[in-house]
């Protein structure tokens, strides 16, 4: 008899499965930080992202203390301290620290405290609220990080997350470069699954979905989707790459924007913690 396969172990084969299948075609070397090269795009604001904060914010009050867990270059962050009393930003990446420090001293924001250090590695005490914006994709052990963050919650426990992985605008070269469809990272509705299996009653926030987005000017283009396509600069695949980008992308303003995007919905999921079982 075949035995169903449960909500965790989806995720987290979701999770291996994307992961193996990047790893099995790379040709370019792996950076140690692999939010390098992107780090700095995630120290700006953006409108859409006002409304994620403002939606975080209405789960507290302002009087409250707040976990980001994977605080990134402060996007969220940064605009959320200036609505509580305080925000511990847990950030492992040596670029997101250096673009959320800057970012935090360009505001004068000075309730904030960042903790260089995994989550799980991460000593931190309990607040009011803990959240995690879209951090948990690539999270292959999914059931301790969530427990980790209901057990660090007093009052609210929260994750933003997309319907469709982030890089799902990438997914059509992957077909054209390496023959074969992208791996679905889990998203939205995996998270609300595996939540609803632990015992979590998670709710849902729906926030203004994120509109398709450029890759930048034709040679940045071709430089960011090398990376995101794990394709070494000699690589014989940079052909594939350049054919692909005369297919799937149009010219506008200077700036390559991918061919027949969608807007990616997005909500934040929260729960009252103290629910999940052992």
């Amino acid at each position: 008899m075949q035995v169903m396969e449960s909500a965790v172990a989806r995720h987290d084969r979701m999770v291996r499965e994307e992961r193996d299948q990047a790893e099995r075609v790379r040709t370019g070397q792996a950076d140690e930080d692999i939010w390098r090269p992107h780090a700095r795009r995630f120290g700006l604001a953006e409108e859409a992202e006002h409304v994620a904060v403002g939606a975080l914010a209405s789960l507290v009050d302002p009087d409250k203390t707040v976990i980001d867990v994977g605080a990134g270059g402060g996007r969220l962050t940064i605009p959320l301290a200036r609505r509580v009393r305080e925000v511990v930003a847990v950030e492992p990446s040596p670029s997101m620290r250096e673009v959320l420090g800057a970012e935090a001293a360009r505001a004068i924001v000075t309730n904030l405290r960042i903790v260089p250090a995994t989550w799980a590695a991460a000593e931190v005490a309990p607040a009011d609220l803990v959240f995690a914006a879209n951090v948990t994709y690539g999270i292959q052990d999914i059931e301790p990080f969530l427990r980790k963050m209901d057990r660090s919650a007093i009052r609210v426990a929260a994750l933003v997350a997309f319907a469709d992985p982030p890089q799902h605008q990438v997914a059509p070269f992957w077909r054209h470069v390496y023959g074969e469809e992208r791996l679905r990272l889990p998203c939205r509705a995996e998270l609300v699954d595996v939540l609803r299996e632990l015992g979590a009653r998670p709710r849902l926030i729906d926030l203004p979905p994120q509109e398709p987005r450029s890759f930048g000017e034709p040679r940045e283009a071709v430089e960011e989707l090398r990376r995101r396509l794990f394709i070494g600069r000699d690589a014989p695949q940079m052909t594939r790459l350049r054919e692909a980008i005369s297919t799937l992308t149009v010219e506008r303003n200077g700036e390559l924007w991918p061919v027949d995007a969608r807007p990616n919905e997005r909500s934040v999921i929260w729960w009252t913690p103290g629910r999940m079982g052992s």
